[in-house]
């Protein structure tokens, strides 16, 4: 196994089928190429012939035309090894107007073997150096399913990318665009015949920034544009979504089934247990601790389960596999429950479209009273009854006998997700020291960052883990005997706190600087964030703090910075208590779980207010009674 790191991500790849170190060389190049160090493809051209057959299978036959580049070049046709075959492997010179067919020595293939993907291969050609090159191959797919999306971007420079499409007058073709404002060029036509319809694609694609796991049709933290589509027959016209829903059914069908032992385990859990919501607590969590989470393999194996009984007795599986097992097991109790494709905040779009292009993540949805009631079982810390956290202001799509059902799940509001902090500090100015006791709470699923780390550490681990992380928060000051309460929907931090270095004082005035104070966004410590960030939750944040001075200040009014933009805002206030009382607090509601380039600009505002504030001193005059 070679491990090799792209994009702050590690990579395990095998490459014991280099016969010499010559392709071993080339193909790492190739992988860091993808990260901008080596390889540059430029392509002048890639054509897609993709023809559906009435057999429900279809082929693509691609063309791809390389500019002359004095360097050779490797190009690797990854593919499914569980539905495709990739054949017919041609390379010409281009010398004008003409092609000159040039011998293949070799073409390398072997697995891909990341730790997290089982089903593909790759098929590796050498582009020989200082001429135009075409190359040409056929892709065949026996599930026309798989067929789900067609990517207007790269991220080698192409400067042409063409789509042609047969689709026999059996089929339909349905599609939706993602992300079509930002091509700088887009054509499609279609003509009808009288056996098929030909769909014509033109493209000048957006070039991103790479990472390899395009290659398997995971798009994860990106905003790109792309086609969806979904061919399916004519007994289903005006009907997408149910036909989607249906082959889905009939593909689950024989993975579903609880033998004896599966069966007797659930009952034994659930013994005297009537009420509903009690019952999909205790198997919620049954597979939530019991059953570990695996990594996805492709092809349909990244949406069709392994069996329930295969699940039950390995006690492992990812989404689909764990939600599968969990949605049998409420059924077989009386509870209806229906598994859901669904798409992550990290995916490239929305599952609001039916394609298997839509979604990246199954989850089990049961109902109880009329009301849906969202189960995910690869999430340690949801809550069910709640939105689940990865798909908060999504659209699901629920796989139902009835013919399926778009479902948009509810984001949190900023107020259920409070983060509150409690400070009673005191001065001692002969120490140049503050110090006292703080105590913090997180409602809902704020404190699930944290959650998630108290979870899966021993108790020495996440105690050094949460102590580093809040001196890092209040800017390296020393934080002491420092306590956890995790309960099932609360999270509380007790500690002590001393801070070093913030007051002065000359005759007249005291000085302190509040620079300790938490910062606005716990989980980012940039300055200034970038539009692409991922917050995981919206939130509403207070901070209480008292100090107890060692002397006297005059009374003063309150003051106060206010600053609000759409879904934004932040009210900073300073009060005297008492003759040696002042008390600060802040509220700051952020209503957005992304930062992007609607928010992104107003979002640093706030940050860089808020900062001139806290880095500058506040000065009390010192009383002179």
């Amino acid at each position: 196994m070679t491990y090799i790191a792209i994009n702050s991500k590690i990579y395990i790849i095998d490459f014991s089928f280099m016969r010499n170190t010559y392709f071993l060389f080339v193909i790492i190049s190739f992988f860091l190429g993808a990260s901008g160090f080596s390889q540059d493809l430029h392509l002048a051209e890639r054509s897609e012939r993709i023809i559906i057959e009435k057999d429900s299978s279809f082929k693509t036959e691609v063309s791809i035309i390389f500019k002359k580049n004095e360097n050779i070049r490797i190009y690797p046709v990854f593919y499914d090894t569980e539905l495709e075959k990739v054949y017919d492997f041609e390379l010409f010179e281009i010398k004008g107007k003409r092609l000159k067919k040039i011998k293949i020595k070799e073409i390398i293939e072997e697995d891909v073997k990341l730790d997290y993907i089982t089903s593909k291969k790759v098929k590796s050609i050498l582009i020989p150096a200082d001429k135009d090159i075409s190359l040409n191959y056929t892709i065949s797919c026996k599930e026309l399913m798989y067929f789900t999306s067609l990517p207007f971007f790269s991220y080698d420079k192409i400067d042409t990318l063409l789509y042609h499409i047969e689709v026999p007058n059996d089929y339909i073709l349905s599609h939706n665009n993602i992300d079509e404002d930002s091509l700088s060029f887009y054509k499609i036509d279609s003509t009808k015949y009288d056996d098929k319809s030909i769909w014509k694609i033109k493209v000048s694609p957006k070039k991103v920034i790479p990472d390899p796991l395009q290659f398997f049709g995971i798009y994860k933290n990106i905003k790109v544009p792309l086609m969806r589509t979904l061919v399916y027959p004519n007994s289903y016209k005006n009907q997408p979504k149910k036909y989607l829903n249906d082959w889905y059914l009939k593909n689950l069908s024989p993975q579903t089934g609880l033998n004896i032992s599966a069966l007797n385990k659930i009952d034994a859990l659930t013994i005297g247990v009537q009420d509903e919501t009690k019952i999909v607590n205790i198997l919620y969590n049954y597979v939530r601790s019991n059953f570990k989470y695996v990594a996805i393999e492709i092809g349909m194996g990244a949406f069709i389960p392994s069996h329930v009984n295969e699940v039950f007795v390995n006690k492992q599986g990812d989404c689909k596999d764990l939600s599968n097992f969990l949605s049998e097991a409420l059924k077989y109790k009386g509870i209806k429950s229906n598994l859901a494709l669904a798409a992550t905040f990290d995916h490239v779009s929305d599952c609001d479209f039916p394609s298997l292009g839509s979604a990246n993540h199954v989850i089990c949805v049961a109902k109880i009273d009329g009301k849906e009631v969202l189960l995910d079982p690869t999430d340690s810390v949801h809550v069910e009854g709640t939105p689940v956290q990865s798909i908060q202001g999504r659209t699901i799509l629920i796989i139902e006998p009835s013919g399926g059902e778009f479902y948009d799940v509810s984001p949190f509001a900023p107020e259920s997700n409070e983060i509150l902090y409690r400070f009673d500090l005191n001065l001692n100015s002969d120490k140049d020291i503050i110090e006292g006791s703080f105590k913090i709470n997180y409602d809902g699923i704020a404190g699930n960052y944290l959650k998630r780390i108290i979870n899966t550490k021993k108790k020495t681990d996440y105690t050094e883990i949460l102590k580093t992380y809040y001196e890092g928060i209040f800017r390296d000051q020393d934080i002491s005997n420092l306590s956890t309460v995790n309960d099932y929907n609360k999270l509380s931090f007790n500690g002590d706190i001393s801070i070093l270095g913030k007051t002065f004082s000359d005759d007249n005035n005291k000085y302190l600087f509040f620079d300790f104070l938490p910062r606005l966004f716990e989980t980012e410590n940039r300055e200034t964030l970038m539009s692409g960030t991922f917050l995981g939750n919206n939130f509403s944040k207070r901070i209480l703090l008292k100090i107890t001075l060692d002397e006297q200040i005059e009374g003063f009014k309150p003051v106060s910075h206010e600053f609000e933009e759409e879904g934004v805002s932040l009210k900073f206030e300073i009060n005297s208590i008492s003759s040696k009382e002042i008390e600060l607090k802040y509220n700051f509601v952020f209503d957005y779980v992304f930062i992007d380039n609607k928010n992104v600009d107003f979002t640093n505002k706030i940050i860089t207010e808020f900062n001139s504030i806290i880095n500058e001193p506040f000065v009390f005059k010192k009383s002179k009674n």
